[in-house]
């Protein structure tokens, strides 16, 4: 698997998209998932960060690179600042995943490995994913990008699909040397 530097500098290059099936080589991440940043985040943004924003086109690949350095400055800013833009991010695709048919929390973390391979190219890791119970998941994550802002994330989405309640542990972690991340997930619904 790919690994990032914690910072790099911030160039904008284009990529094809070298389809669904491909896991090997620089991870990718499309343009849209900059322009959701940009959205989300953009009174919290510096110049130089809101330079490269205007730049990406929503429908090319860039190098995920890219995307970790732009997290990592605001998790080094302010880790709740990260968190909040990961939540924030996700929580507003929500409904994009109901018009894929994932209505629930559960349907989402079932189809999350999916979703990750769709969403991302290159050797950029995996998810798995265990239902343990009821309102009760287990999601091993090995993949390059920031692991605070993966469950962020995760926690948003849940949350926009109608989760209540979210509570995530997340040990082990990669951070600390160990070959995946692990979310113990639980929640409630309406």
């Amino acid at each position: 698997m790919y690994r990032f530097a914690r910072s790099a500098p911030l160039v904008v290059e284009e990529f094809a998209d070298p389809g669904i099936d491909h896991r090997e080589g620089e991870p990718l991440s499309l343009g849209s998932a900059y322009l959701m940043l940009g959205m989300v985040a953009a009174d919290e943004c510096p110049p130089e960060i809101l330079n490269v924003l205007d730049q990406l086109n929503p429908e090319k690949w860039y190098h995920g690179q890219l995307f970790e350095t732009m997290i990592n400055y605001f998790e080094d800013r302010d880790p709740a600042l990260m968190m909040e833009i990961g939540r924030g991010i996700y929580y507003s695709l929500a409904v994009q995943f109901r018009e894929m048919g994932l209505n629930t929390p559960t349907s989402m973390l079932v189809a999350m490995p999916d979703v990750w391979r769709t969403a991302t190219r290159g050797s950029s890791g995996e998810w798995r994913t265990t239902i343990v119970a009821a309102y009760h998941a287990r999601v091993e994550v090995q993949q390059p990008y920031n692991c605070m802002f993966e469950q962020a994330a995760m926690e948003g989405v849940l949350q926009g699909l109608g989760a209540r309640d979210v509570r995530i542990t997340h040990e082990p972690c990669m951070r600390d040397g160990h070959p995946y991340c692990v979310f113990d997930i639980r929640w409630t619904e309406r």
